[in-house]
């Protein structure tokens, strides 16, 4: 009797890992919602993209709603925990806190992932409100609230100017989005373009500047 020869033909991704389930579909959710937009994909492209099949995929989310809600709370939890442990447990100056802040969001607002989910957020989440309100509570607000404890931090230890806290955390959060949305999608046309560290130098002096108490003139 011939013995049929093994299939060299690869298995799907999920036989191999099936405990990583899970974190590969909501993986190859953040690159398919940022390279197609909310509104055009579709689970099975998701699917496809994990390795497993479109039944597999509904047995974790059982939306497409669903599985863009864990993704979002998925790929942001870690990084928004990480910052808010930073200040908390922060030993020096209000205002290297604030630069060490800047430093590090930036560096995130500007990851390719970050770059395409902020665009789909802009461009598309108004037309799908309970998403953008979603999104709203989960990331943007949390965020915001930790600039804001920075900023009234620096305000009671007298590094900082009595400045409306609410507002310059909206703008600081808003500024960085925007430089960064600027870089990756229209820099390639600017007859003098910034490098990232330019405009990383250029925004941390910009705010801190904006923000120091600085001694009432002599008269």
């Amino acid at each position: 009797m011939t013995r049929s020869k093994p299939s060299s033909r690869p298995r799907p991704q999920w036989r191999r890992r099936p405990d990583a389930r899970p974190e590969e579909i909501l993986s190859a959710a953040l690159e398919v919602f940022g390279e197609q937009g909310f509104a055009r994909t579709r689970c099975e492209d998701v699917a496809r993209r994990a390795g497993i099949s479109k039944g597999t995929l509904y047995l974790y989310f059982e939306s497409k709603d669903a599985l863009f809600r864990e993704m979002v709370r998925a790929k942001a939890e870690a990084t928004l925990s990480a910052v808010e442990e930073m200040v908390r447990t922060w030993d020096g100056t209000t205002a290297r806190l604030l630069a060490e802040f800047i430093a590090r969001y930036w560096e995130i607002v500007n990851q390719p992932k970050n770059v395409r989910l902020a665009r789909l957020v802009i461009s598309e989440l108004a037309n799908f409100p309970e998403l953008a309100r979603f999104y709203y509570q989960t990331v943007i607000l949390r965020l915001r609230r930790t600039i804001e404890t920075i900023l009234q931090r620096g305000i009671a230890a007298g590094e900082f100017r009595k400045v409306e806290a609410p507002f310059a955390a909206r703008a600081l959060q808003s500024l960085c989005v925007q430089l960064a949305q600027f870089r990756n999608c229209w820099q390639q046309y600017d007859t003098a373009p910034l490098s990232a560290e330019k405009m990383l130098s250029g925004l941390t002096d910009l705010y801190l500047n904006g923000l120091l108490e600085r001694p009432a003139p002599q008269a």
